[in-house]
């Protein structure tokens, strides 16, 4: 039973009146002389403490009547009796957005972000819409709306409490902007079934620790709805955090037998209350192989680590950081480097001496690295090709028109899933590019240039371009332009148009063939066309061609967790290979698959081919360590609507207060008990009356 004015209820206290008034004691008051009586003794009455209760039947009846009385103006109702009608209710529709991001793994976060997940959920009415939804580096549902909707109310906050039950956090990094939109998207979706749906509060309720890895890039291109409210629900350890990476030799090139061994990183959060940590190189088992390092880290600052060659034939092994609060992300797992070789075919005329020729700057593009050598192989136009795998050869770069055979080969190859950088050099009849592209031959005009010309537009969310999308690279004013072919698109089939000139015509076309696609270049790079291969762009875009068909190597070793990686090339790959995992299982992949996605947890992963076993490391995403909280402020600044917390909690006090007066209206158990209070009192006045009247003594009767 609850009370809506319970105060009422200190009404209760008035019942220790009828109790002392029964234990009162009544005193003689007066004395009346009698005549007859003066002669003798005067004997007072004996007073004694009374410490029993008389007339127990009045008393209970008195306090009975009081009890009811206090009752019933505190307004009593059952809440178990409630049927409330919430059709008049205004409604909501909640998402509930949970992060299982590898940060997640810190202290008791998870625990209490499990509990906060479990409470907003049971705040959620029957008439309200739910969804729940998980995310670390992509989000997925675990009951959508339109689930939930097919679920009665009751059964609806079971299964999404199991669902919360069954979650763990994962390996994955945190892409909070992306599941932000995801979850917008999923509430917008919903169909509005009533003229006052369109008036339904929608609102995401955010359950994260709001780490400043969170990535929010993808936020910045959308437009937040107006109506609909983020209520953030964060999670924090009072701990600090320190962290192991790995640092990428982007740049470096063939290294000498005594090079020192790699480089790590070693940061430590702001705020920490250490500074000095241990790295150990340990085995498969845990177990250390060699003497530790200490390493001396202030808080807010990182340490850049060489670490020395292994002794001998070992493995480089698996690297732990001592001394942090926090082990999620105090291991760097690494596995030994199989250099991968690529070669890039280039059919052309010109000479390699040549500086006024492509080939001439081509070959000081690719650079050899620890992980990857590119070899460039020549071919003349007028000889048959030998074409590879696309595999072996990612890459053939044609300059000048071919055979018909060669250029029925170079289909086949792209086809197969190779790549195809023509660079159209002069005008004439593209017999070449038409076969590559599967189309008639038609012929190509030189373009009109009264002095230069610079690129007006560019694809920068292609691949290609990607790497120079960022404001400090996307300055492509400074290359010019002084020749180039007009390519009529008209004759291109599917092709998308990745760069134009400031008068309109395609720079750069592209056009998907089989598993493969064709590149064509209206100029060249050379100096007698173009600034190209001078400018500080020509070495991505290149790296980018060459790389954009192909996940980084399994011999490289900083894969991240959910990275793909590219299997090798060996006899047995058409078949399927078996790939082992860090935690002891196998995986199969598919026949002919290329690539390998299954990296869900940190560790060392081994990929069983007819050649031997090939190990390749997966660690965790570095931004997962920055665990220093996220100023809210940012969230505003993308545009989120943030939710108002205290005009919510005032809110929902004064809907439950409305709620508990309308169920008390409706159950009106005071009149009940009123009507209780007033039968009692009649009958304790009845039985006070008789027993207080004066009784005939048998001699008043007998003389009457």
């Amino acid at each position: 039973m609850s009370f809506l004015t319970p105060l009422y209820a200190l009404g209760l206290l008035a019942i220790a009146g009828p109790i002392l008034f029964h234990l009162i004691q009544r005193k003689p008051r007066g004395e009346v002389p009698f005549s007859s009586l003066m002669f003798l003794t005067p004997t007072p009455p004996r007073l004694t403490r009374r410490s029993r209760l008389d007339n127990l039947l009045l008393l209970l009846l008195r306090a009975a009547a009081l009890t009811l009385l206090a009752f019933a103006f505190a307004r009593p109702f059952w809440r178990q009796a409630a049927n409330l009608d919430f059709g008049n209710v205004e409604r909501q529709r909640i998402a509930v957005v949970i992060d299982t991001s590898a940060s997640m793994r810190r202290g008791n976060l998870w625990p209490k972000a499990k509990k906060l997940a479990e409470d907003a959920i049971a705040a959620c009415r029957p008439a309200d819409q739910l969804a729940l939804f998980a995310f670390d580096g992509s989000s997925r549902p675990l009951l959508s709306f339109h689930e939930s909707a097919t679920l009665d109310p009751s059964r609806r906050q079971a299964v999404a409490l199991a669902q919360v039950e069954r979650l763990e956090p994962t390996w994955g990094g945190t892409q909070l902007g992306q599941a932000l939109i995801d979850a917008v998207a999923a509430i917008e979706d919903v169909a509005d079934t009533s003229e006052k749906a369109g008036r339904m509060p929608r609102r995401i309720v955010l359950i994260s620790d709001l780490q400043q890895g969170s990535r929010l890039e993808a936020l910045g291109g959308f437009e937040w709805p107006s109506d609909v409210e983020l209520d953030l629900k964060t999670v924090s350890d009072l701990g600090t955090n320190a962290s192991l990476h790995a640092l990428a030799d982007l740049v470096e090139t063939e290294p000498a037998k005594d090079t020192p061994g790699r480089r790590v990183g070693v940061t430590n959060e702001p705020g920490s209350t250490r500074e000095k940590f241990q790295l150990v190189r340990v085995d498969s088992k845990g177990v250390e192989t060699a003497k530790p390092i200490d390493v001396y880290v202030p808080p807010g600052e990182s340490r850049v680590v060489r670490l020395p060659k292994p002794e001998g034939d070992l493995a480089p092994g698996t690297l732990r950081l001592k001394g942090d609060a926090h082990p999620f992300d105090n291991t760097l797992y690494s596995a030994d480097e199989h250099r991968e070789e690529s070669t890039v075919l280039y059919v052309g005329k010109d000479e390699p001496d040549d500086s006024a020729g492509l080939l001439y700057y081509l070959e000081r593009v690719f650079h050899n690295t620890p992980r990857r050598s590119v070899t460039i192989r020549t071919a003349s136009p007028a000889v048959a090709l030998t074409l590879e795998s696309p595999r072996s050869v990612p890459l053939v770069i044609l300059t000048s028109e071919t055979t018909a055979e060669n250029a029925r080969k170079l289909h086949a190859y792209e086809q197969a899933g190779g790549t195809v950088l023509n660079v159209v050099t002069t005008a004439g009849k593209a017999e070449t590019l038409a076969t590559l592209l599967d189309v008639a031959p038609w012929e190509i005009e030189e373009g009109t240039v009264k002095r230069d010309l610079m690129l007006g537009e560019i694809a920068f969310d292609h691949p290609i371009f990607s790497a120079l999308a960022a404001a400090q690279y996307n300055d492509f004013t400074k290359i010019h332009f002084w020749k180039y072919r007009r390519i009529s698109t008209d004759k291109l089939k599917d092709s998308r148009v990745l760069a134009r000139f400031e008068n309109g015509d395609p720079a750069i076309v592209e056009q998907g063939v089989g598993k493969g696609s064709v590149i064509v270049l209206a100029s060249g790079w050379n100096p007698n066309d173009s600034q190209l291969a001078r400018s500080s762009k020509f070495v991505p875009l290149m790296a980018a061609i060459l790389e954009r068909r192909e996940a980084r190597p399994a011999t490289q070793g900083n894969h991240l967790v959910h990275d793909p990686v590219s299997l090798p090339v060996t006899e047995g790959a058409a078949k399927g290979l078996v790939v082992r995992t860090p935690g002891g299982g196998t995986v199969a992949t598919a026949p002919g698959s290329t690539l390998f996605s299954e990296t869900d947890r940190p560790g060392v992963y081994t990929i069983e081919t007819t050649a031997g076993a090939r190990d390749f490391a997966v660690n965790l995403d570095p931004m997962e360590s920055k665990t220093t909280p996220l100023n809210v402020e940012t969230l505003e600044q993308f545009g989120c609507r943030l939710a108002n917390q205290s005009n919510a909690t005032v809110d929902r006090d004064h809907l439950r207060q409305m709620q508990n007066a309308e169920l008390e209206g409706r159950q009106k158990l005071w009149r009940w008990l009123i009507l209780t209070a007033i039968g009692i009192l009649i009958v304790e006045t009845w039985l006070a009356g008789r027993q207080s009247a004066p009784r005939s003594t048998r001699a008043e009767v007998l003389a009457t």
